[in-house]
């Protein structure tokens, strides 16, 4: 059988061009489905031994932070008597959720509690 070279190769070009643009495509969704905004995602570890323990994200990494209820609810845009329900246990949707890791500059999942595993 015979075959074109020239169209062998432009073949060979373009899948090189596509696994590359896949490779950058895994990269944007890996760092989206993360939730990070920021690259500062560095708690310490008593912070993440007290999330362990029960303690609700929120209000944990909050306080390490440095902030009130109200400086997150102006960060974020939720009220702060809904962030102070948030911390007492009421559930929150993925919205809420996504806003307050950004403002807290942490991944979704740490908010959620799906992250933190014993």
């Amino acid at each position: 059988m015979q075959y074109d070279r020239d169209f062998v190769y432009d073949l060979e070009v373009r899948v090189i061009d596509l696994e590359s643009k896949v490779e950058r495509l895994e990269d944007a969704i890996r760092k989206a489905m993360s939730g990070v905004k920021h690259a500062d995602f560095d708690l310490p570890d008593d912070v993440m031994d007290r999330i362990r323990k029960g303690e609700h994200p929120v209000r944990v990494i909050r306080l390490h932070r440095l902030m009130t209820q109200k400086q997150l609810s102006e960060i974020c845009g939720i009220r702060s008597n809904h962030i102070s329900a948030i911390e007492r246990g009421m559930d929150f949707g993925l919205k809420s959720a996504r806003r307050l890791a950004s403002a807290l500059r942490v991944p979704v999942d740490l908010i959620q509690g799906t992250e933190v595993k014993g």
